[in-house]
């Protein structure tokens, strides 16, 4: 644990601003000098502020994640239980718990697939719907229905799709973010196939909320699922990928061209471990 004499002469200095604002006064400090009870009780409940119990302030912690999965249509909780064993086992838990401290955007979580790739975007689409609400928006052409092997399916050389089980995966949701010249996303597709992440980039925005209120597109870029490729009545034939994003209070799954290039937007990655 961080000492306090870590902290820099500015930081000291800020902490005493935020008190004194927050009406810290002189007589209160002394009370609690008095009853250091008091500063267990604050300790607690700060710590229950998502600064403090989300990962890099942005992403759920995966034991509430496996909660939350346990609890959708469809799910066995034994299921869930196998798929953390697994991870454990294979060396997905380690591999994350190295990585995570160094990388702002990396985060694990729950994959559901099902019986197909249609029959999988159905799904996440649907838990996207339910998590949000009135605040859940889409790009209706894509995805209010018809949602077969004609409208969605996986870009070359992606990883095989297997149907029918659940898996915990780590996902770098800030890779080939590039602010400064942009990406193509037909490029990154066609380089990166093997590693791009499907499903659990629709899924984390249920499962990490708060990772996608604050997506902005300049500290946190919109995200791309650019393992999965549309074909959209009214559009080009197969020159779209799902994304999602969130503006104006809105919670989004929409799509995006992967012949434009996108200075504000994500494509990302899964990391695979060895154990």
């Amino acid at each position: 644990m961080a000492s306090l004499h870590q902290l820099t002469i500015g930081e000291d200095t800020e902490f005493k601003r935020v008190l004194a604002t927050a009406g810290f006064d002189a007589e209160t400090i002394r009370k609690i000098n008095k009853n250091p009870d008091i500063v267990s009780v604050m300790l607690t409940a700060v710590r229950q502020h998502p600064a403090f119990r989300l990962i890099h302030g942005r992403f759920t912690p995966l034991a509430d994640k496996l909660e939350m999965i346990k609890s959708w249509p469809g799910i066995k909780p034994e299921d869930v239980d196998a798929a953390l064993k697994a991870a454990m086992e294979n060396g997905t838990i380690a591999g994350y718990e190295t990585e995570v401290g160094k990388n702002p955007f990396l985060d694990i979580l729950v994959t559901v697939y099902r019986e197909s790739i249609p029959a999988t975007l159905v799904y996440a689409r649907e838990r996207m719907q339910e998590a949000w609400g009135e605040k859940y928006y889409e790009w209706t052409e894509a995805y209010a229905q018809n949602v077969d092997d004609e409208r969605v399916k996986a870009v070359p050389g992606a990883k095989p799709f297997i149907p029918n089980r659940i898996v915990i995966e780590v996902v770098d949701f800030g890779a080939n973010w590039n602010r400064k010249d942009g990406l193509i996303l037909e490029d990154v597709q066609k380089a990166q196939a093997p590693q791009l992440a499907d499903f659990a980039v629709i899924y984390n925005a249920v499962q990490s909320p708060e990772w996608l209120r604050q997506m902005d597109g300049e500290k946190v870029p919109y995200a791309l699922v650019a393992a999965l490729l549309l074909s959209v009545p009214g559009g080009d034939s197969w020159r779209y990928s799902p994304s999602v994003w969130h503006r104006g209070g809105k919670a989004g799954l929409g799509g995006d061209h992967v012949g434009h290039r996108f200075d504000d937007r994500a494509v990302p990655v899964l990391r695979e471990y060895k154990r």
